[in-house]
This record gives structure tokens, sequence and C-alpha cells, in this order.
């Protein structure tokens, strides 16, 4: 909890100097500010000691109530243009009320205290866990980056295409995301077991959370335009190629969180599920210096989906070349 106190502040720093540096995003600093809240939320959220405790129904039920609470609070303050602060007021506040909560739960149900860390104890757990942060640095990089620098070469309505379109794809994903956060502890677990049986059970959510993924990837796509029409509306039909490039990604996500993070990271393969993530974000920020100028909402799109594979691929063929056979019947 330290350690992400201190990255907040950071991250608020950062934050800071982009705000003021770049003209675009002076103009209205109190939006970032006020979504900042969410990063505050997520600081806070002890989601890990949940998730170690294989106590994920505290996850779910806080998640749903943060979002309950802030689409409620959307239908009950929002009524007109000129009220689109709220939206991420509300938004942050949801967040920080079911993050708050959490700690509550975890001092009345599991009589957890807080204490000082020494230093020595902060430096090994950075040490320890210096690759999974690095890596998910690299994630933030060719993803969230996305954004800012379609903002930098574009304006705001191509910005908003392709956000509207992104939050539709992250809305789908984040079903398959609560599997993968519920099943992850007792993977590490049957891998420290037996590697044998942990590699029967992986290559048994393959087929369910790759079949799955795949049904709804392939459901948005056919699908993008009906979608896009009832959840943002017509004036949106910049969105409806955008969502059809990006349908395909909740099933390549869902292949490499088995890939990466349900099979490499429990094997104790950091370094290189790391270092594949960094080459990515590399790759995706690359491509869309190279594609935002040429084809706009299009041009990012097409980077994504094609970062998202490269990890994908990329993580198969290194688990492959260390003899970890996922579609095989017999474990080699």
């Amino acid at each position: 909890m330290v350690i992400k106190s201190f990255l907040f502040l950071l991250s608020l720093i950062i934050m800071s100097v982009v705000i003021f540096f770049f003209k675009k995003f002076r103009q209205d600093p109190s939006i970032y500010y006020i979504t900042f809240g969410m990063v505050l939320g997520q600081t806070i959220f002890p989601a890990w000691l949940f998730q170690g405790m294989e106590k994920m129904k505290y996850i779910t039920f806080l998640n749903i109530l943060a979002k309950l609470i802030f689409t409620v609070a959307i239908f009950v303050f929002v009524r007109e243009s000129s009220d689109y602060l709220y939206v991420p007021l509300l938004n942050s506040l949801g967040f920080i009320i079911a993050r708050i909560l959490a700690l509550w739960i975890l001092f009345k149900e599991f009589g957890v205290r807080f204490c000082i860390p020494k230093i020595v104890s902060v430096k090994r757990q950075l040490k320890e866990g210096w690759e999974i942060f690095i890596s998910t640095v690299a994630i933030s990089l060719y993803t969230i980056s996305n954004t800012f620098i379609l903002g930098l070469f574009t304006n705001n309505t191509i910005v908003g295409y392709y956000s509207a379109a992104e939050k539709i794809i992250k809305a789908v994903q984040a079903l398959l995301s609560s599997i993968s956060q519920a099943i992850y502890p007792y993977v590490s677990k049957l891998i420290n077991e037996s590697k044998e049986a942990g590699i029967i059970f992986i290559r048994k959510i393959i087929f369910l959370i790759g079949g799955l993924s795949f049904i709804l990837s392939l459901t948005v796509f056919i699908f993008a335009s009906l979608i896009v029409k009832i959840v943002l509306g017509t004036q949106f039909k910049g969105s409806i190629l955008v969502l059809k490039i990006l349908a395909f990604l909740p099933f390549m996500i869902g292949l490499s969180n088995i890939f990466g993070i349900q099979t490499m990271l429990t094997l104790n393969y950091k370094k290189a599920f790391s270092n594949i993530l960094i080459l990515a974000s590399v790759v995706n920020i690359i491509l869309a210096i190279i594609m935002v100028p040429l084809f706009k909402h299009v041009g990012i799109s097409i980077a994504v989906l094609f970062s998202e594979t490269f990890v994908t691929v990329s993580m198969f063929m290194f688990l492959e070349k260390k003899g970890i056979k996922l579609f095989r019947t017999k474990y080699v």
C-alpha cells in the first residue's frame, strides 16, 4: 500500500506536467483531476489481498457497487451537456466509496491492520515484483497511450469515435477478466503442487475462455452496426468500423491472459513475460505514430489489434519453445 501510494503521487505529478505543457490538455484541466479520483480508488483497493485469499465475491460485489453508484447517479444528476463534469466526478466517487468499503471489510471481517513497513521490506517487494510492474507499465503504455496519440494528431470528434468503440470492447472484456481473476490463485496453487496437473487444468480453461471470448468477439463483429446504433446513437457512425476492427480483441486478450498470466507467470517466466509486453508497447507506439496521421481512428484500431495479436502469438511461441504444449492431450 505504501508503494502504491508513492506511485499514485508520482502519477499525479506526471499527469500535471502533461496537462500544463500541452495546450490541448491545458484547456480543461478540471476534467483530468476529477477523473484522477479513479486512480485514488484503485490505489486504496486491496484487490490482490481478496484475490490471494480466494475471496473473489468481495471484488465482484465492490466492482458492481461502484458501477451501480455511477450509473444511478448519472441518471439523477446529468441532465444537459453543461453537466459534463458530473460524469468523471460521479465515476470517481463510485470507485472511492466502493474502495473505502473494501478497507472496512478487511478491518471488520478479517481483522487486518495496517502498519508502516520497514524500508528493507519495501525494497524487497519492489525487487520481487519488478518484472510484473514493468510489464504492467508496458500494458498501460500500449493501451492507454493510444487515445493520447490519437488526440495529438486529430481532433476530439475522432477521439470520441475511437473511445466510444473502445469502451464497448472493454465492457465485453470485463466479462472475461472476472473469470481470469477468479482462477489465477487456483492455477498458481495447482502449478506449485503439480506442474503437470496445472498444465492439464490450463488446457481446459483455454477451451472455456478461448471459446467464450471467440463467440463474444464474433457477435460484436457481426452486430457492430446495431450495437453502435443502440448503445451510442446514430451520431457515432464513425465508431462502427473501429468496433469491427477491435471486435476480436477479447479473443486475443483472452488467449494472451491464459498464455501470459495464467501460464508464464505461474511457471515463473516473469522476465520473458515482461520483455514481450515491452516489445509490444514499442511496436504499438511506432505503428500508432505511422497509422494515425494516415488513417486516424481506423489506423489506431489496426495498430491495437496488431499489437495484441503480436503479444498472443509471441507468448504462445515462447511456451512452445519451452516445451509447454498447451494444445496437446499429453503433457510434455
